[in-house]
This record gives structure tokens, sequence and C-alpha cells, in this order.
């Protein structure tokens, strides 16, 4: 065809003389070029596959299934611009926005109407235009992007006083408190010395902290809680343990009992947001009946544990009353709501998580910082320092406390030694599974602390508990934290072995650390490492 040579060749000099790579001796070609729509011979519509009989369809567009004789439909029916054919037949309305079939579609509806194609005009096409790769759509929706970092109002007052902090969760909290030139196992051995010698403040307040109110709360306690609260007493705290259904431990944590009808409920900083979901569910599925209100408050306290054989010294200088936080005013697990100097509202409790006499402080969390520099101000005196994460972990190892690293969902309330805190008077959720006789078998993983037998020897979290002549496989248990304990001079561990610590006394265990390629012979001890009776706390 001359007239399909000429053009192209018209196009090619045009664009060649746009670039100025046409010499002005040479002459564009003349010839016929046709408007829009084609040549004399109209075209045909495209890629049709002619098809007879009715069970068979020829598809134009692929993804919605849009076949030739829908776009005749539309025809027929009188949906005849592109606007009514799209949404008659969703031609061109997938992910590809009619990159695959609308000119085929078009091309029908033209033939239809006798008409060229360009006539028809176009759909609105909407983006993407062209196929979007998945990490542009995730853009920066990455690392702490992905999901918001959480602060506590103390962040600020905690990085202008030597905190390097670290995540736990999705929050950020104080590692350590270095000194110029510490390293962090020098930095978090003197903070759990000073704990244990004087005082340390900690800043505790990504804890969860939900409000429990109304006539019913009591009894709803009773219900989600293995521990009994008819007879806990106004101003008193209790520590509590939570089971699911299944009769797994979920949580554990302390609740304040500030009136007859108004708790002060805490929990794991891990398990905070599960907790809330779960009693919002049993209040509107299980027992819509009790008039009981949950309230999340995480938010609306800062917190900060006092914890030191000093910590009752720190109180007394920073409340208005010192009397309220003496021994016979505030017993262990008593509750006060005072007011500090510089008339701060607190909620405080003695409540220990060292096993040191300790107290957590709650304000407002407007009032964080302010409360902040009254403690540590007070503290300085008294030989006291801050303390993050890492010497925290220290105290709890040694005194055998739990976190989230051991209420991994897998622990019953007998594997973590508290089944004396169940119940035997009343039933609540989670009773009646946690009695299976699995459940109850005596050679569970059970809870358990480890000494190396070389006290110079040390070891990580993560690994695994074998026999001496068994150094393979799952192993007979997991260690879930270990540390340098400054009180007891060597390192000691945490974790789970089957049948506990009576089964394995006076026998020699492997810690087995195949990723740094490292065997110890350790002993298994009680949990309770260091100060096993107590007496620090009721101090």
């Amino acid at each position: 065809n001359e007239d399909c040579g000429t053009s192209g060749r018209g196009a090619g000099a045009a664009a060649a003389k746009a670039l100025g790579q046409l010499g002005p001796d040479i002459k564009l070609p003349t010839g016929k070029i046709p408007r829009r729509g084609g040549w004399i011979i109209p075209i045909k519509p495209l890629y049709e596959v002619r098809v007879s009989g009715r069970k068979l369809k020829s598809f134009v567009d692929l993804q919605h299934d849009v076949t030739t004789e829908d776009v005749r439909l539309a025809h027929r029916e009188g949906f005849q611009s592109v606007e009514h054919l799209k949404r008659f037949t969703t031609l061109g309305m997938a992910t590809d926005q009619g990159k695959m079939g609308n000119i085929i579609g078009m091309a029908l509806m033209a033939e239809a109407l006798g008409k060229n194609i360009h006539d028809m005009g176009t759909t609105t096409f909407r983006p993407p235009y062209t196929p979007v790769s998945l990490g542009a759509l995730g853009g920066r929706h990455v690392d702490s992007n992905f999901r918001p970092i959480r602060r506590t109002p103390l962040h600020d007052w905690n990085l202008s006083n030597g905190a390097i902090m670290t995540l736990a969760g999705l929050w950020q909290r104080p590692w350590y408190f270095p000194r110029e030139g510490e390293a962090i196992k020098d930095a978090y051995i003197r903070e759990a010395t000073v704990a244990r010698k004087a005082v340390g403040l900690c800043d505790v307040t990504s804890l969860g902290k939900i409000a429990v109110q109304g006539p019913d709360t009591t009894e709803f306690l009773n219900r989600i809680y293995t521990n009994p609260f008819a007879k806990l007493s106004v101003g008193k705290a209790r520590y509590c343990i939570m089971l699911r259904d299944d009769g797994m431990v979920m949580d554990d944590g302390t609740c304040w009992r500030l009136t007859e009808t108004d708790y002060f409920m805490t929990t794991t900083t891990a398990h905070a947001a599960t907790v809330m979901v779960w009693l919002e569910e049993l209040l509107q599925v299980r027992w819509p009946d009790l008039k009981v209100h949950v309230t999340s408050v995480s938010d609306q306290w800062a917190g900060c544990a006092v914890a030191g054989p000093n910590s009752r010294a720190v109180l007394e200088a920073c409340v208005i009353d010192p009397a309220l936080v003496s021994n016979e005013a505030c017993p262990f697990m008593g509750v006060i709501e005072t007011t500090l100097i510089g008339a701060i509202p607190s909620r405080i409790a003695r409540i220990s998580f060292s096993g040191e006499l300790a107290f957590e402080v709650y304000v407002p969390s407007d009032y964080g910082p302010t409360m902040m520099d009254l403690l540590f101000n007070a503290s300085k005196s008294l030989d006291g320092c801050l303390y993050g994460l890492e010497a925290l972990g220290t105290l709890r190892i040694e005194k055998g406390h739990l976190t989230g690293a051991e209420l991994d969902g897998r622990v019953t309330i007998e594997d973590a030694g508290l089944g004396k805190m169940a119940s035997k008077q009343k039933s609540y959720i989670g009773d009646v599974l946690r009695k299976r006789p699995v459940m109850l078998d005596k050679n569970r993983p059970r809870l358990i602390g480890i000494f190396p037998k070389d006290r110079t020897q040390s070891f990580n979290a993560g690994t695994i508990l074998c026999k001496p002549d068994s150094v393979s496989g799952f192993g007979e248990g997991w260690i879930t934290g270990a540390t340098y304990s400054p009180a007891l001079g060597h390192w000691i561990g945490i974790g789970f072995i089957s049948g506990g610590f009576e089964k394995w006394v006076g026998k020699t265990v492997i810690v087995a650390d195949p990723v740094r390629d490292k065997n110890i012979n350790v002993e298994i001890v009680s949990p309770h490492m260091f100060d096993s009776a107590g007496e620090r706390l009721h101090a």
C-alpha cells in the first residue's frame, strides 16, 4: 500500500527534522496521510475470535470475563456510550483499567454502530496507569514506619539524663544509663548493685493500665483471674494471673482496689493490647449482663518504680504527708492515693518487681517529667541512680519473676510455679481445661534457675538444656533469660526444664549453644535465686 509507505516515511522525516537530524536540502515526502480512524477500508474489530453457538464465549476483558456477546448486548439494550458500556459490562473496570481489553470492546461497539473507533471516545483511566511494584505500594511503611513507635511521657526526660534507648515491643524504653566511657555491662551491673544497696528509679510507664469500673467489677475480676477478689480490701493490690480458655497463662499483673467499684489493673507491656481486647470481648459477648466498663488508660498515667532499701526515704521526701508511706500505713501490696510535693496527684502501690522494698508511683502523664525530677533529686542524696531494662532484667531474673519471655502462650500456671494462686473455691476462665491430665503432667517443662558449674563461665538466653549423654534435638528444656548477677557474683539464668527443679537437683545438665558452638555444664536450682524468703521486700 503506497499510502502506508508514504505516510510512514513522512512521519519519520518529520521526527528527524524536529531533532535537527534532517539536512536542509532533503525534502519531506508528500502523500495522502489518513485522518484518525484509518484508511478508506474500515478497520475491523480487533482480535475477535468469532464463535458459533451459545455455549461458546469469546472474551474481551479477561479480568472481568466480559465477552463479545456482552458488548453486543449492551448495544441492543441502548448502552452505547463508552461510559454506559463500561458500567453495563464492567469492561475496563478491573485492576488493569482497560489496558488489556478496552480497545477491543470499543472496536466491537464501533462496528455495531457503524462508526470508527476514534469516534467512540475512551473512558476515564484511573491509576495505576502502568504496573506498580508491591515495594512502591508499601512505600515508607517499613522498619520503624511500619508500625508507630511509642514513647512514654518520660522519653525526653530519660534522654536528657543520659539514657540509651531500646525497643521493647513498640515502646522505646531506657536500656541503660552509662557514665562517660562506661560499657553496657559495667553500666547495668552498677545500676543493679545500686538498686540492691541504695535506691534506683525505673520508667515503667509502658506497662498496660486499664480502669475497670462498675457495680459488678469485683465479680468480673473474680471470673477472669485465678485468684479471688471478693475479700480484697479497698487500698490493697493483688498480684494476679489471667488464663486463656484453654488453661494456658495469658498474662500476669496487678490489680489495685481504689474504691468498692473502681479498680486499677496493670498488665505486662507485651500483652497490654491483648488483655484489653479480651476484656472488651468478654463484656460484650460472654457476660453482657455485667455492669462493668473497661477503659485503657495506659497513655494517661506516667509510672516510675522506686526500688531499694532507701526507696521509702525517697518517697517520704516527695509526698506531702510522709506518714502515708510508712510500713504501717502502706504495707506490702498497699495502695494510697496522695499528692506529691508541687500539687502532683498520684497513685502509689507498694509493689516489687526487683525483690527489694519498692513502690510504683503513677501520676497523670503531663506531670511525668516533674515527678521524675522530684524523685531523682531526692534519690541523689541517698546514693541512688536511674536504671534501665538491662538492670531491670537482672533484678527480676535473680528473683525468678516472669516476663513475656516466659509467658509465651505455652505455659500453665503450674509450669510457672504459681499453682497455689489457682483458687479451689471459685470458677474462672481456664479453670476446667487447665486440669486436663496433660496439663498436670509432672514431666512438663517447669520454671527453674540455672547456675554454671564453673562460676566463671557465661551462657545465653535461647540456648537448649540437654542431658550430658544426649546433646541433640529439642533437649530437656530451654533458657529464657540470662545475665551476670552482681548480687551472686556469677552468671545466672532462668528457663524451663522437663520435670522442674525437683527432678534435676544435684544433676549436671548441658547448656547447648550450637549457634556459638559452645557447650557448658550447669546445675539446676530454684528460680528464686536471691532472697528466696522475701525478707527484703517486706522490710
